[in-house]
């Protein structure tokens, strides 16, 4: 018999029906689903069939249905028809699901199933771990396999960072939760009587009980005051009990806006004929991705029906009111409310011990590897080795070799215990450690081996820029690492530098700055490539472009706060908030500061001279997100990785808000510069930085040439 694969969205159609009466026979198996959702997820991409060819015409055989928020894939239902069972259509289907989702960049693809069920042989014979266990519904009282497979890395084509981790990972870190935005018909459709009234009482019940991260825009609290009726507006004050994201420039959504006009509305935008609600509906869209939001919940059919495009070129996401209440909510009703509690982490260098070869051969590491990163002898000095431990417990292990000569690679091995509670933070502290030290002296390629089983490492290491390579019978991890700052002037020598220690080629000339989303043309090992600027950064993180006309801000922050935001490449032996441990941390600011501190904009970090504070600019950084969160009901997640909290942050910021600021390639400069010197480049603030100030590009880029920014 001829069976043939097809995700063709016009000859799923004519199937959909068959689909759904398909999973209704199943439902034990399959659980329960509205016949909505078959014919939204038709038009998101999310179904591919299995058809048998027969004279009359191809019949239906099997599908499966692949949801899930980027960068991880689940599994909403995989089903083959009876008569057709035996023909390996399901491993077909599987086969096809994982290949898409490793071309779309994902990094995993989960699996609930019962565990009484047979599928589990099919799932567990294409590499779906059991990755824990849950109680089922209470009428059968069964047990659930949540199941997942690690996908190919991220490459250089389809490479998208993120830090959003699977909801139900048992190793995730503070960043646990994605972060959804909802535009004004889904807030209107729980306060309205509308068709979609009871599916959006659910989201936001789930929001207002931290069961998701729901936000919205700045815009949407100001439409909603525009139309308020009186000063206690119940509708309004109940819109402002939900976070808010720190919003872009208007320049900037509005250029993105532009953009995603030809994607979202094709014919309204060529003929020139997008409404107001139309264009709303865009600097809604286009903000989302702006602030990086995992999804987007939408009451617009319009931007539904551009989901696979949004999700192939900007990595959002795109769910109806009904379709986010159905898929999304019970993922969260699986998690416990409290989460694990703050980790007491400590680093420090070690050597090769008979307890670290132990650990290592014990989670999957081969002794040539080992002996591969063993000292020779007491002077071989290319070796440095860092255990992270809790308590007397060994969580992790790193091993590094630098690189020996200006063609060389450095060479990382880290191995954590997959087990543990810790391991997210201790193996995204080691994977910075370690890249910051090979870039002490120029741009680095660094080389991460692989190991079985050590999936929380090699997730820490994409969202820290590692790719890689593309070959299925190479499974490691590379990375380039640039270590400073690139201003105009220096465009040319460090390009160069850049090129001939990693073999990256970057544009000839420095392009100007447009927005966070602007392509930048890229070329490797003889294969051209176009990644975002945001995108690139991070891929060479620590790093940061500062291209002409890029808005920059100030940013002062009071001693006692500073060195756990800034750090350094030492180890140090004091106890740390577990925030000083992460590539990315969380510093509150006042609301005040919203429109400085947006997702992308670079910042130069003033150490405030009071209290025995330098009175100077210390590092550079990058806001990788901001929200606006209400300050008594801070998800304990995002105070874990903060560096001011507790009595600290009522007496740092005033107000029932507050705005949290996640801060990622930090780079200290060797030489300070005064706040004196700082107004001799330029720099005019009436207030002496007590607030955040947005500065001159120029002013900027003379400030970074003299501090000197490194990632050491």
């Amino acid at each position: 018999m001829a069976f043939r694969i097809t995700t063709n969205r016009a000859v799923i159609g004519a199937f959909i029906g068959d689909v759904q009466r398909a999973a209704d026979t199943d439902k034990e198996a399959l659980g329960f689903i509205p016949a909505s959702a078959y014919p939204e997820a038709l038009r998101k991409g999310e179904i591919t069939l299995v058809l048998k060819d027969h004279a009359q015409g191809p019949i239906y055989a099997g599908h499966i249905w692949i949801s899930g928020v980027y960068p991880h894939a689940r599994v909403v239902q995989l089903f083959v028809l009876p008569e057709f069972r035996g023909e390996k259509l399901s491993t077909r289907l599987l086969r096809s699901a994982i290949q898409t989702a490793e071309a779309g960049g994902y990094l995993t693809i989960k699996a609930n199933v019962a565990a009484d069920l047979p599928a589990n042989q099919v799932y567990g014979h294409h590499g779906f771990e059991i990755a824990r266990t849950r109680p089922g519904g209470r009428t059968r009282n069964r047990q659930i396999n949540v199941r997942v497979k690690s996908l190919a890395t991220p490459t250089l084509f389809n490479y998208r960072p993120t830090s959003s981790l699977t909801v139900a990972d048992m190793e995730a870190g503070p960043e646990t939760q994605p972060l959804y935005l909802m535009d004004l018909n889904v807030f209107f459709d729980a306060t309205r009587k509308r068709r979609t009234t009871e599916a959006a009482e659910k989201i936001l019940a789930a929001a207002l009980s931290s069961g998701v991260r729901l936000a919205v825009t700045t815009e949407f609290v100001k439409e909603l005051q525009r139309t308020a009726i009186g000063k206690n507006d119940p509708v309004l004050s109940f819109a402002k009990q939900l976070p808010a994201v720190s919003g872009p420039s208007r320049e900037e959504i509005d250029s993105l806006a532009t953009r995603l006009s030809a994607i979202v509305f094709p014919e309204r935008a060529r003929e020139a004929r997008l409404s107001i609600n139309d264009l709303s509906d865009l600097k809604h869209l286009a903000e989302a991705i702006l602030v990086g939001a995992a999804g987007f919940v939408t009451g617009e059919h319009a931007i539904v029906r551009a989901h696979s495009a949004l999700r192939q070129q900007h990595h959002l996401s795109v769910w109806s009111t009904e379709d986010f209440a159905t898929f999304v909510t019970p993922e969260f009703e699986e998690l416990s409310p409290d989460g694990e509690g703050e980790h007491d982490l400590s680093f420090k260098e070690s050597a090769l011990t008979e307890e670290a070869q132990t650990f290592l051969a014990t989670h999957g590491v081969s002794a040539m590897m080992i002996t591969a990163f063993t000292r020779r002898d007491a002077a071989d000095k290319r070796f440095r080795y860092v255990a992270a431990r809790e308590s007397t417990a060994l969580v992790a292990f790193l091993a590094y070799r630098s690189a020996t000569s200006p063609n060389d690679k450095a060479r990382l091995l880290l191995v954590a215990d997959p087990r543990h509670p810790a391991t997210s933070t201790a193996a995204d502290f080691l994977i910075e450690h370690a890249v910051r030290a090979s870039v002490l002296s120029r741009p680095s390629r660094i080389e991460l081996p692989h190991v079985s089983g050590q999936s929380a490492t090699r997730r820490s290491a994409v969202a820290n820029g590692f790719l890689a390579s593309g070959q299925a019978e190479d499974k490691s991890l590379r990375k380039i690492s640039i270590g400073t700052v690139i201003t105009p002037s220096g465009w040319l020598s460090l390009r160069s530098r850049v090129e001939s220690s990693t073999g990256l080629m970057l544009p000839e000339t420095c392009p100007p700055f447009e927005n966070d989303e602007q392509e930048m043309p890229i070329a490797l090992e003889g294969k051209n490539a176009s990644v975002s600027l945001a995108d690139l950064e991070t891929m060479m993180a620590p790093s940061l472009f500062f291209l002409p006309g890029r808005p920059v801000a100030v940013v002062p922050i009071r001693r006692v706060w500073a060195e756990d935001l800034v750090g350094g490449n030492q180890l140090s032996l004091l106890p740390k908030p577990e925030a000083a441990f992460r590539s990315r941390r969380v510093y509150f600011a006042s609301v005040a500061n919203q429109h400085n501190l947006v997702r992308g904009r670079p910042i130069i970090i003033y150490e405030s001279g009071k209290r025995g504070g330098s009175g100077a600019a210390v590092a550079v950084a990058r806001v990788s997100k901001a929200e606006v969160v209400p300050k008594r009901q801070a998800p304990e997640a995002l105070l874990r990785a903060a560096v001011v909290r507790g009595a600290h942050l009522d007496n740092l910021v005033k107000g029932a808000t507050v705005l949290a600021v996640w801060f990622d390639n930090i780079m200290r400069f060797e030489n300070p510069v005064s706040f004196s010197r700082m107004e001799a480049f330029g720099m005019d603030d009436k207030t002496k930085l007590v607030k955040s100030h947005m500065l001159n590009f120029e002013t900027a880029v003379q400030i970074l040439e003299a501090g000197r920014p490194n990632a050491r």
